[in-house]
């Protein structure tokens, strides 16, 4: 029976592939703050999706990322200016 995780794993260059797509895509021109994957722009899921992919509620939510600089400006000791 065949390995039901061996298919979750990347080679390299499956790996680079969204990188290297985001880098290069006109369909992200004008774009910015998306989260990506295989090689497109990840789906919004609820929270409690089973699924494997997509972006969750908590990436995408302003006051969470707003804290989460606020704490790193404090635990690293340094203000960044945006």
């Amino acid at each position: 029976m065949p390995d039901p995780k061996a298919d979750r794993h990347k080679t390299p260059e499956q790996g680079a592939a969204t990188s290297v797509w985001c880098a290069v895509s006109p369909q992200l021109n004008g774009m910015g703050g998306v989260y990506c994957e295989d090689v497109d722009i990840a789906e919004a899921v609820p929270a409690d999706s089973l699924k494997g992919s997509g972006v969750r509620p908590w990436a995408i939510n302003a006051d969470f990322a707003a804290r989460l600089w606020t704490l790193s400006e404090r635990l690293t000791g340094t203000k960044f200016t945006i």
